[in-house]
């Protein structure tokens, strides 16, 4: 299975997803103006990947802002991650939020909530 890699812009993260390598992970801010068009490719590959998911899935998402449609978005990528348990899998989600970002922190919580996949969450100071 080929890693998918779209390289951040200013309105989207960086996404890295590498079956081979473990790498599992969504960086920076997410303001796409055509949210359906830029995570398809993400929601295609996870597709695939969940036909035959490595023993231990660890998901990094380190987002510093999304939109609304974004946030529908992720909602579809862990949605799709939590597929994973079906097959007997362990997947866990490290969310890192701002220290101070309650919102962030919250809407990583839902997330945990409503796949019931575990999260770890964890604070970081912006460089």
């Amino acid at each position: 299975m080929n890693p998918l890699y779209i390289q951040a812009t200013d309105d989207t993260p960086e996404i890295h997803f590498d079956k081979t390598q473990g790498i599992f992970r969504i960086t920076g801010k997410s303001l796409p103006e055509d949210v359906i068009s830029f995570y398809t490719p993400a929601f295609s590959w996870l597709e695939q990947y969940i036909s035959d998911p490595n023993e231990h899935t660890k998901v990094e998402v380190k987002v510093v802002y999304f939109n609304s449609a974004s946030q529908r978005a992720l909602n579809e990528i862990f949605t799709i991650l939590s597929r994973v348990r079906i097959k007997n899998k362990e997947i866990v989600v490290d969310w890192y939020f701002i220290e101070d970002d309650e919102e962030m922190c919250e809407a990583g919580e839902e997330y945990a909530d409503i796949t019931k996949i575990e999260f770890n969450f964890k604070t970081y100071n912006p460089e």
